[in-house]
Formats: structure tokens, sequence, C-alpha cells
């Protein structure tokens, strides 16, 4: 019988289930606010008359990118990101360890978002052992993704 947590639970990493590719397409676009907000300082490399020669950053923004790379939106990019990278890792390892059968109805049912129908006539078996199936990868989700309940 499953109880009232594990339903909750099971629920929680359903969601993190079917946002998978919505996290992996997330980071990509934090990684490109990331890019705006620190703007690049270009360097130089100088060779002058009695130097071995001087190493100098320029950048008309530098003060500004500094200025940004401090802020409070900067960190909470950076946090969300890391958050989002730790739901994918953990998805990742969690499928990386299921037999093949176990990963591909999770990949067709949640992370492609496919009906119990369609992934029951991808199995070759009938809605009803897909199921009873999908009962059985619930017990291993619940194990390997436990730590998806955890996170924020």
């Amino acid at each position: 019988m499953v109880t009232k947590t594990e339903k909750r639970n099971f629920k929680i990493i359903e969601d993190h289930l079917r946002n998978y590719k919505l996290y992996k397409a997330g980071i990509h676009n934090f990684k490109r606010k990331l890019d705006y907000i620190m703007p690049n300082i270009t360097s130089s490399y100088e060779l002058r008359e009695g130097s071995v020669g001087v190493f100098t950053f320029k950048s008309d923004t530098e003060k500004y990118a500094i200025d940004r790379i401090e802020s409070k939106r900067a960190l909470d990019i950076v946090e969300e990101m890391k958050r989002y990278q730790l739901i994918i890792d953990s998805i990742d390892k969690t499928l990386r360890d299921l037999k093949k059968e176990e990963r591909d109805f999770v990949i067709a049912r949640y992370i492609e978002d496919q009906s119990m129908e369609k992934v029951s006539q991808q199995m070759n078996v009938s809605l009803s052992s897909a199921y009873e199936f999908k009962n059985e990868v619930r017990k291993r989700l619940l194990i390997g993704c436990k730590d998806l309940v955890l996170i924020p």
C-alpha cells in the first residue's frame, strides 16, 4: 500500500521529471543572462621600454561589470542555476541506474510527456500492465530521486 507521504513525494518527483527539458533550457538561459550581467573585460600585453612587459586590463565597462558581478541579481541567478543543475544531475544519475525498460518508460512517460496509452503501445503491453509497471518504477524512483523531494 502506498502511503500519503510516498504519493506526495512521487508527485514532486514526477513534476521534476516533466520539467527536465525546461531545467536544461533554463540553465542555458541563465548562462546568457550572466553573460549580459557580466560583460567581457578585454586584456592586453604591452612591452614597454625599460620593462619586461605589462599586462593590462582595459574595458569601458570594467567598473560597471565589477558592480554587476557583486549584485544580488547575479548571485540569485547563479543559485537558481545550481539548483537546476542539482535536479538534472539527480535525474541523470537515477536514469543511468535504472534498467533499460524502466529508463525508456520514464523518458517516454515523463520527459517526453506521453500518455499512458501511448507508452503501453510502445511497450507492447496492455494499459493495466503499463500501470503495474509504473508502480514498480515508482518504487525505484522514490529511492533514486529522493533528494529531489528535499530541493525547494
